[in-house]
């Protein structure tokens, strides 16, 4: 792949004069996910005054007006000011000729950033005041990112309008997204402000219904906590229906993580390729942090939707902290988790943070195929692949560290 582009291009002609506009045209392709735009003019003693924004098909996407000299937009972020949105397309830098001093010069600078594989770490299961999680949403955003989360959905029961508000938050991702809470199980609908028309479910087969219908919008279905000890917690709705990973690790570790966990491992032994997932399920009332268990995504891109592809696509670890603890495939060209290995290929998985008495399970469709009890922090397994799928788990005792998705059989 090659590597950003960068425009550099000076305007000191002004033919219509004060109070007019310059555009400079530019095209941003599909493999694009950040726009830059940087500019420079004399100021102060030379009097002139030279406002910017961006347009999109014609269109103005955002205006700063002579406030700021560098502004970015992302799919899912942007400046203040500057709307977020698709990328791809044609644009221009739009400079206001507010006034013109001597021997005015704009010099402007546009890159374009171009996505790039990397890993990200989030909660994809919490609340706000909007249901029953008792903190607003900024302030949940505010406890996602001093936990060092790089993206964080808000389920809310059956409401959108904590999706409405729009953080000026550069530095988070929130994933708009709505928990169906049915007295039939709980199923997180992730990547839309407004993923059905009415939540409202009246037997286990409309729950099939809305779920049929999210996935139809385009939305992520996660089914949650599957094995709650609840009478409307515990999924009773069915797995044959489509969704597209499943939650094994609800906020602390439980008997019902546990059965999750085994529930896990009968789907994939009896052929379904099904991803997992891990929620902290923040309550204010239930003392859980955001990012306990967290997922740790990789992502090709920098967006919601690369977010949630990586989730579809089973590129995820789950460890009972966002950082303490971390699993990556290493070595050229090394396999994601999540995707198919010809037998006899070499699988090399590294894992740093790991604490004295900490164990690395290795786990095929045969069960337990291995475990390791390495005597330092950081630790590389490497075996060559075979049977139909292989994964992950580290433990401390009895108590669940880490679950990495598997490696799949060509």
């Amino acid at each position: 792949m090659s590597g950003d582009q960068e425009i550099n291009i000076t305007i000191d002609n002004f033919p219509e004069g004060e109070k007019s506009f310059v555009e400079i045209p530019f095209t941003v392709g599909g493999d694009i996910e950040r726009i830059e735009v940087a500019y420079h003019f004399p100021f102060g003693g030379g009097g002139s005054v030279i406002d910017l924004g961006v347009a999109q098909h014609g269109r103005m996407r955002g205006w700063s007006g002579a406030e700021r000299g560098f502004i970015t937009l992302e799919e899912d972020r942007a400046t203040p000011g500057y709307d977020c949105g698709p990328l791809a397309g044609a644009w221009h830098a739009v400079l206001g000729i507010v006034k013109i001093g001597p021997a005015c010069k704009v010099d402007v600078k546009i890159r374009l950033i171009r996505k790039r594989e990397r890993w990200l770490v989030g909660e994809l299961h919490s609340h706000s005041e909007h249901s029953d999680g008792g903190v607003t949403v900024l302030d949940a955003i505010h406890r996602a990112r001093a936990g060092g989360l790089d993206f964080l959905a808000i389920t809310d029961h059956n409401t959108i309008s904590q999706n409405i508000i729009r953080p000026d938050d550069p530095g988070m991702l929130v994933i708009p997204a709505m928990e169906l809470t049915s007295f039939w199980g709980h199923t997180n609908f992730l990547g839309l402000a407004r993923p059905v028309e009415d939540w409202r479910c009246r037997s286990p087969s409309d729950v099939v219904d809305r779920m049929a219908e999210a996935r139809a919008n385009g939305a992520t279905i996660v089914i949650n906590h599957p094995f709650q000890n609840s009478a409307g917690g515990k999924w009773q709705s069915g797995f044959e229906p489509h969704f597209d990973a499943l939650e094994i690790w609800n906020g602390l570790w439980t008997p019902m993580n546990a059965q999750a966990l085994a529930f896990w491992q009968e789907l994939l032994v009896a052929g379904r390729q099904i991803p997992v997932t891990g929620g902290s399920d923040f309550h204010l009332k239930n003392r859980r942090r955001h990012g306990h268990p967290s997922n740790r995504l990789r992502v090709s891109g920098h967006s919601i939707a690369d977010i949630l592809a990586a989730v579809r696509a089973g590129r995820n670890v789950v460890s009972f902290s966002p950082h303490d603890l971390t699993a990556l495939p290493v070595g050229i060209g090394h396999p994601d988790f999540g995707s198919r290995v010809p037998s006899g290929s070499p699988i090399a998985v590294r894992f740093d943070g790991l604490s004295q008495g900490d164990e690395i399970r290795l786990v095929d469709e045969n069960g337990y195929k291995d475990t390791v009890k390495p005597d330092e922090g950081g630790f590389t397994v490497e075996l060559p692949f075979s049977g139909r799928f292989l994964r992950f788990e580290v433990w401390h005792g009895n108590e669940a560290r880490l679950f990495t998705n598997p490696f799949y059989a060509e």
